[in-house]
């Protein structure tokens, strides 16, 4: 399959979107497993004040990257969002690790981390293929 620089640029967006929608759905069922169980001091721990302004950046980044793939694409950007890409996966593989130091095992979460992280995976691979195109 011969793939061209618009359909790179659209695969990177597409996974930036859909890191996107997990992590809005982590948060979510972080906030819908503290309040069935009626204890919402889980929320203390995870994720916490930290982690709430951790998503907050998180997300604004997120949406920024995919305004500027479709806005700009010099070689140094495109450069630029491939090391940003194995820096935003690796915050999240780290982000698991630290769970599964922690003793939390195997939750609803672990679903969504995963596919984030395969999602992570994909747009690194795409955007090594963006930073490697010629002007």
């Amino acid at each position: 399959m011969n793939i061209n620089k618009e359909n790179i640029r659209s695969v990177i967006v597409q996974g930036y979107v859909g890191m996107l929608f997990l992590l809005i759905i982590m948060t979510l069922s972080d906030l819908t497993v503290a309040g069935l169980s009626k204890n919402l001091d889980l929320l203390q721990n995870d994720p916490g004040i930290i982690g709430l302004w951790m998503t907050a950046v998180l997300l604004s980044i997120n949406v920024l990257i995919q305004i500027a793939i479709r806005t700009f694409d010099s070689k140094k950007f495109r450069q630029s969002i491939y090391v940003i890409s194995i820096i935003y996966m690796l915050l999240f593989v780290a982000h698991q690790i630290f769970h599964f130091v922690a003793g939390d095992g195997v939750t609803i979460d672990l679903i969504y981390d995963t596919t984030h992280h395969i999602i992570g995976v994909w747009v690194i691979i795409y955007a090594h293929k963006w930073a490697k195109l010629k002007e």
